[in-house]
């Protein structure tokens, strides 16, 4: 179908978190607006990267009265391990073949894995904000969303109406389609993100002494490394958090 639209309704769902556990749409948009993180997977740095920004700031989603999940085709046992790994404040969702992910028009059909995509849904159910990503490292800014979610109705309110989409635990660890790549360990990802940032500085120095032809390039590098640096310093707290625990 084609990819879903602002002011249109998403289907109530039911999908199974990383410990396995149903996930409701309609009972998580009872308490507050929802917000969709969609994801290509354990084995992406800038999934990695995302998910660990957002949990870094998880307290600006909650003051929002907003709730958060992420979704992508990977199993449960995979989304527990990125749940530890990153210490996610949020549950990571699997939609294992896909299936909902195809049905809001957000799969990639080359890699056959989820658009990098963000949508905030109202009360209702309605999206009210939907970035959907050209490549994989095409992500909205950490303000962008709050801002989506400014104004939209945290009231406590009964919803009906059952899930029109349900997949069952033992569906997910079974029935996955998520690729056959290695999931990236948080000092890995540490390492693949200094050296990216590293790659960009010299590009921008490059793209500056072109003059005018280069400044689109420039801007467009500039932003890049915005996020680097924000996705860098996100991991990198995690990392501190994990030796504070350790």
């Amino acid at each position: 179908m084609a990819e879903v639209r602002v002011g249109e309704k998403v289907p109530y769902f039911e999908l199974p978190d990383q410990q396995g556990y149903p996930w409701s749409l309609s009972g998580e948009l009872e308490v507050g607006p929802v917000v969709l993180i969609f994801y290509r997977g354990d084995w992406c740095a800038y999934c990695n990267g995302q998910l660990a920004g957002y949990a870094r700031r998880f307290e600006a989603f909650e003051r929002r009265g907003a709730r958060v999940a992420g979704v992508s085709v990977d199993p449960p046992d995979n989304n527990s391990r990125v749940v530890g790994k990153l210490l996610l404040p949020f549950p990571l969702l699997s939609d294992p073949r896909g299936e909902l992910i195809k049905r809001l028009g957000l799969w990639d059909q080359n890699d056959g894995v989820a658009i990098p995509a963000v949508a905030v849904l109202d009360r209702s159910g309605e999206v009210r904000y939907l970035y959907s990503g050209s490549d994989p490292a095409d992500r909205p800014g950490e303000e962008e969303v709050f801002a989506a979610l400014k104004g939209l109705d945290t009231s406590i309110e009964r919803i009906t109406g059952g899930p029109e989409f349900v997949v069952a635990a033992p569906e997910a660890r079974q029935g996955s389609v998520r690729p056959d790549k290695e999931p990236m360990p948080l000092d890995q990802l540490l390492t693949y993100y200094g050296g990216a940032l590293s790659a960009t500085v010299a590009l921008a120095g490059r793209f500056g002494a072109w003059g005018r032809s280069g400044r689109k390039a420039f801007r467009a590098v500039s932003g890049y490394q915005a996020m680097l640096r924000a996705y860098r310093d996100a991991l990198e707290d995690t990392a501190r958090l994990q030796r504070e625990e350790g």
